[in-house]
């Protein structure tokens, strides 16, 4: 009597016909998800900006001279020498650093009042060892002294990259101890995305805490940059910095526009930063102002995107309606 049933199960189940379409919107998903994190990385690349270079374990040098000009106030200039060294037989897993941009919990944003220009205090040198690097995730230990004040430092960097749709989310968190201050904790969340053939946009939050000072300052920048012709790239930018001590309030608001190009050499490069700020302290007067900066960086991991359409794209920015999407399949990308 229970034949039936045994034979019934002895027949093979005919296989439920595959989803294609979850299968190509899953292989779409990926391959915008990879476009998308080249073409950040190639942005960060060619600003070298802190987001590509604290993850960078390779030997580098950058040599900077700027000044900033601004109505009513007399020119400001910086000096900026790093130096960074991959140290030999360990796969680069370890680099020693000496400069005034060592800290992996600064960004080289060159926006003044910015969280990073207002805390910059000295140079620093270390040595820095990465546990992880990968393009999701990148985990790495810093230990070091300030020069100026021959206090000593050490502490954890963490960032993770989420895809989230059209767009991916990078969480980065550093936490450092020093002799005399005390603890200091550093976050930053960007949300990414892409618009239309060469637009990149990027909305940040970037937040520092300190032991040793009261309340809670943070910055929201928006961004949107675009790629030119020949090694150049702007920046349009849009950013805001906040406190909570003694009370929460807008300190200051910055539209400022970032031009950044190569020229003569791929090491050399100039920069002409227009901004336009409003603080408090001066009644959010507006005030006109200009950066331009003149830097040589040799060596370093300059990204190039290794064959993916977005990165090729950023590279070599086509004409407006002639390029594809860099959203785009393409079946170049690797899986």
């Amino acid at each position: 009597m229970c034949l039936p049933a045994v034979v019934a199960a002895a027949e093979p189940v005919p296989s439920a016909a595959p989803d294609t379409h979850v299968s190509t919107a899953d292989i779409m998903q990926r391959r915008l998800s990879q476009n998308l994190n080249h073409a950040a990385q190639w942005v960060d690349s060619f600003f070298d900006d802190e987001r590509y270079s604290a993850e960078d374990a390779s030997s580098k040098l950058r040599l900077g001279q700027a000044v900033f000009l601004e109505y009513g106030d007399t020119p400001k200039l910086k000096t900026r020498v790093n130096l960074s060294l991959d140290v030999p037989r360990t796969e680069q897993k370890l680099k020693l650093f000496i400069g005034g941009d060592d800290d992996a919990n600064r960004s080289l944003s060159t926006i003044p009042d910015s969280v990073e220009e207002r805390d910059n205090d000295g140079s620093s040198a270390g040595i820095q060892f990465f546990a992880k690097a990968s393009e999701r995730r990148n985990l790495s230990l810093s230990a070091g002294v300030k020069i100026s004040s021959a206090e000593l430092f050490a502490g954890p960097r963490y960032r993770h990259t989420f895809s989230y749709r059209d767009a991916q989310l990078r969480f980065t968190q550093g936490v450092r101890w020093y002799t005399s201050r005390g603890w200091e904790s550093r976050t930053r969340l960007d949300y990414e995305r892409l618009f239309g053939d060469d637009l990149f946009f990027r909305q940040s939050f970037d937040g520092r805490w300190r032991e040793e000072d009261p309340g809670y300052r943070y910055e929201l920048r928006s961004s949107v940059i675009q790629p030119l012709p020949h090694r150049k790239a702007i920046e349009y930018q849009w950013a805001n910095l906040f406190t909570t001590h003694p009370h929460q309030r807008l300190e200051s608001t910055v539209l400022r526009i970032r031009y950044r190009q190569s020229f003569l050499r791929k090491w050399l490069f100039y920069e002409m930063n227009p901004q336009l700020a409003m603080r408090n302290d001066e009644s959010f007067k507006p005030k006109p102002g200009i950066l331009l900066r003149l830097e040589v960086v040799l060596g370093g991991k300059q990204y190039s995107g290794h064959g993916n359409r977005a990165a090729r794209t950023f590279d070599h920015p086509p004409r407006r309606g002639h390029g594809a999407a860099l959203g785009a399949v393409d079946g170049t990308d690797s899986a």
